[in-house]
């Protein structure tokens, strides 16, 4: 007898329904697990990479590029064997970033090309693996990963010396990352160089008793530390009805200890403005995520013009004037992503990086895809998008790593099951299934 897919009508594949008899069975089971491995690959590989580094044998940047380069084509692949409809609008961005290469290769440069393709290549490919996964198992993988990106934070607080040395994270930066003994000012760490900072911490009301530097647990440095769990927060208020009441307490409480301890003055921010339109989630049109990056980008040059605040602070503010001062500099050639004269400085605003290296046309429709890809029928569907719009907003005033493969992966995965509309609940923490809202 034929057995039902986990996976709805019209939308399992070739190799993703559940299978019949013997291997086969074994076989399909593997499979409908396969995006979660690779999920969790993207979150881990890069301490793996680091012990490797620093106790077996040194590693080269090209180790880290192909690594990467590979997982991301193997999910596209993946998400690319089983189409569906949903898929049409990240497919068209990604054929727009694989046409601006080829003329930005012809124009100013191949291999950086390459790169900026990359980079932006890894949101799109994630939500359409998320298009084309089983449910029931998110809640039980995401606790894998987090427990993971816990217990190492933890690690490294109360036992910096022994994080340290599994993964000398100095070494491993500037092995593969181009770095040198020079971009680290503290030379009494060995961790990366954003995880001492020469003033006092922003949340300092643990330092009594675990370490005062910050945390980056399994990301190696503190800011995607502070990203994740963001990325964490939303999720949490997103599947609050759908989560049993132990995964509840366990994500609140061991969120809140690592976000103490990087230091997360964005991610501290961010929680609770995704907590008050999370709380208000009905009271939201859905064309309001649209609306976010035009109107943060018109605040920050507003206040930044009323204020003038100093210049070169590495604090929230600084970065905002950091990003407008940019902005203002760029000349036509730099909003059509033909120039490369302000890459250096663009890496410090994701807005400026992503109009250096695609465009203003490039920006507008990554925004698109962030803000306008979601179907906005369900509670989860609803909060997660205006989270994930939030959080592409506040980084990219400060920072491209909302892009990094290591946190953009699970943000866009999720994000693709969430749209899916499937109404099995996560295995093992069974609540209710997430209902359309009536029209």
């Amino acid at each position: 007898m034929q057995s039902a897919s986990p996976i709805p009508a019209g939308f399992a594949g070739p190799g993703w329904s559940v299978m019949h008899a013997g291997g086969a069975r074994a076989a399909g089971s593997r499979l409908v697990h396969l995006p979660y491995w690779l999920m969790l690959t993207a979150l881990t590989f890069n301490p793996a990479l680091a012990f490797i580094n620093g106790n077996i044998r040194p590693l080269t940047p090209g180790v880290v590029i192909a690594l990467e380069g590979a997982l991301t084509l193997g999910c596209l692949l993946v998400a690319l064997l089983h189409q569906r409809r949903e898929m049409n609008l990240p497919m068209a961005f990604i054929v727009w970033l694989f046409l601006f290469m080829v003329l930005r290769s012809a124009v100013v440069d191949p291999a950086t090309s390459v790169k900026y393709f990359r980079d932006l290549l890894i949101a799109p490919t994630f939500f359409m693996l998320g298009l084309c996964t089983d449910r029931r198992y998110l809640t039980r993988y995401v606790l894998i990963g987090h427990t993971i990106v816990f217990l190492i934070g933890a690690l490294e607080a109360f036992r910096t010396d022994l994080y340290s040395s599994l993964f000398h994270v100095k070494d491993y930066f500037i092995a593969t990352r181009g770095l040198s003994e020079a971009d680290f000012w503290n030379t009494d760490s060995d961790l990366f160089v954003s995880a001492t900072r020469p003033n006092a911490r922003f949340l300092s009301i643990a330092d009594a008793v675990m370490a005062n530097h910050r945390v980056s647990s399994v990301f190696l440095e503190p800011v995607s530390l502070g990203t994740y769990c963001i990325i964490i927060s939303a999720y949490l208020y997103a599947l609050w009805r759908s989560l049993g009441w132990k995964s509840r307490a366990y994500l609140l409480s061991t969120n809140l200890f690592l976000i103490v301890a990087c230091d997360g003055r964005l991610a501290f921010v961010t929680f609770f403005a995704t907590l008050f339109v999370c709380v208000f989630w009905r009271r939201w049109s859905r064309y309001l995520p649209v609306l976010y990056l035009p109107g943060i980008l018109i605040a920050a040059f507003a206040f930044v013009h009323v204020t003038d605040p100093a210049r070169g602070n590495d604090d929230f503010v600084g970065r905002i004037a950091w990003t407008t001062d940019l902005l203002e500099s760029y000349d036509i050639a730099e909003f059509v992503g033909m120039s490369e004269a302000f890459i250096d400085k663009a890496v410090d605003s994701g807005i400026g990086y992503i109009i250096t290296t695609q465009s203003i046309v490039g920006l507008i429709l990554f925004w698109v895809l962030c803000s306008c890809c979601s179907r906005y029928e369900t509670r989860e569907q609803i909060c997660y998008n205006h989270a994930l719009c939030l959080y592409v907003c506040f980084n990219s005033l400060v920072s491209y790593g909302f892009l990094t493969i290591k946190t953009a992966a699970l943000l866009w995965l999720v994000k693709g099951i969430l749209e899916v509309g499937q109404t099995s609940p996560s295995a093992g923490d069974a609540r209710s299934p997430a209902r359309s809202l009536p029209r």
